[in-house]
C-alpha cells in the first residue's frame, strides 16, 4: 500500500503507532493474517514495510523499548538507503556489477565443485595410511616446544577413599579405572585418559602445585607424582613426553596429517575432474579451441 499527498507523514505515523500497539497486544498473530503491508518509511521510491522488520527487533521487550527499537531500525534503514542512493549516483556501477557477477560465478562454481569432489575423493584415511605418511615425513614433525601428556586427578586430601584413589590411579587394571570413573564427582579436577597434550606453562596453570618445580623434573615419561597442598591431593602420571626439537609422536600429529592427506587427494581429484569435464565437452563438441595467428 502506497500513500501520497500532504497527509503522508501523518498517515504513516498513525499507522505505525497503531501497528506497534496491535503487535504488542496480539503478538505474532499479526503476521499470520493476510493483510496488506504497512509502510513505515520511504526513501525516494523505496518503501520500508513494517512486516519486513524482523520480530526479533522488538519482541521480548517492554512497550517503550519495543517502540524505540523499531524507531532505531527505521533510522538505520534510512541512513543505509540514503547512502546507497548517493553511491549509485557517484560510483561506477558497471564495475560493481561486474564484480557482483564474478562473485556469483565463483560462488556457483565453488559450490558445485565441492559437490562434485565428493565423487572423486576418498575421505576415509586408514591407520595404515596415516602410519605410512608419518614414517615418510616424520622428519618434518619436530616439536617447537616441550610438551607432556599427563593423566591426573585432584581430590580433597581428607577424603575417606584417599588410599583407594592412589591405588586405583597408578594401576593399569580396567576394574580400577572403572572405579575411578564412578568417583569423578569427588574430584575437583581430573583427566583420567591422558588425551591431551600440554605445554609446560599450560600444565602448571592447570595444576599450580607444579609452579615452582623445574621443567626437566616434570618432563619425564612414566613419571609419577603424589603431591599435596593445604587442601588437596594431586595424583599425576606422565604418560608421554616430547622435548623441544624432537619428532612428535603420531598421536600428536594425526589430525594435521589427515588434513594433509585429504588436501593432496583434493588436488589430485581437482586435476582429474578438470580433465574429465573438458574432455567430455570436447567429445560432445561443445568445447572447441580455434586456431588464430597467435596460436603456436
Amino acid at each position: 500500500m502506497k500513500l501520497s499527498g500532504s497527509n503522508y507523514a501523518v498517515n504513516i505515523k498513525n499507522k505505525f503507532w497503531l501497528t506497534v500497539i496491535g503487535l504488542l497486544v496480539a503478538g505474532c498473530q499479526y503476521f499470520q493474517k493476510d493483510v496488506d503491508k504497512t509502510p513505515v518509511a520511504k526513501i525516494y521510491d523505496t518503501y520500508l514495510y513494517f512486516e519486513d522488520i524482523s520480530s526479533s527487533v522488538y519482541t521480548q521487550k517492554s512497550r517503550e523499548d519495543s517502540i524505540n527499537a523499531i524507531h532505531q531500525y527505521i533510522e538505520d534503514w534510512a541512513y543505509k538507503m540514503l547512502l546507497l542512493k548517493q553511491a549509485e549516483k557517484n560510483v561506477d556501477t558497471i564495475k560493481i556489477n561486474r564484480l557482483v557477477e564474478q562473485y556469483r560465478r565463483d560462488l556457483l562454481i565453488n559450490t558445485y565443485t565441492d559437490r562434485l569432489l565428493l565423487k572423486y575423493i576418498d575421505t576415509v584415511v586408514t591407520g595404515d595410511t596415516l602410519q605410512w605418511y608419518y614414517d615418510k615425513y616424520r622428519h618434518y614433525f619436530l616439536s617447537k616446544e616441550s610438551e607432556l601428556k599427563p593423566k591426573f586427578l585432584v581430590v580433597d586430601k581428607s577424603h575417606q577413599k584417599i588410599q583407594k584413589f592412589k591405588k586405583w590411579f597408578f594401576s593399569d587394571k580396567p576394574a580400577y579405572f572403572d572405579s575411578l570413573i564412578k568417583n569423578t564427582n569427588s574430584f575437583s579436577k581430573y583427566n583420567l585418559t591422558a588425551n591431551k597434550w600440554y605445554l609446560v606453562p599450560d600444565f602448571k596453570k592447570e595444576l599450580p602445585v607444579f609452579q615452582r618445580m623445574n621443567d626437566k623434573f616434570i618432563l619425564k615419561k612414566s613419571k609419577k607424582f603424589v603431591l599435596t597442598d593445604s587442601l588437596s591431593l594431586y595424583l599425576v602420571f606422565v604418560k608421554d613426553v616430547v622435548l623441544q626439537n624432537q619428532t612428535m609422536p603420531l598421536s600428536m600429529v594425526k589430525d594435521d596429517l589427515k588434513q594433509l592427506i585429504l588436501s593432496r587427494r583434493k588436488q589430485a581429484a581437482m586435476s582429474q575432474m578438470e580433465n574429465n569435464i573438458k574432455q567430455e565437452a570436447i567429445n560432445k563438441k561443445i568445447f572447441k579451441i580455434f586456431k588464430t595467428k597467435h596460436s603456436k
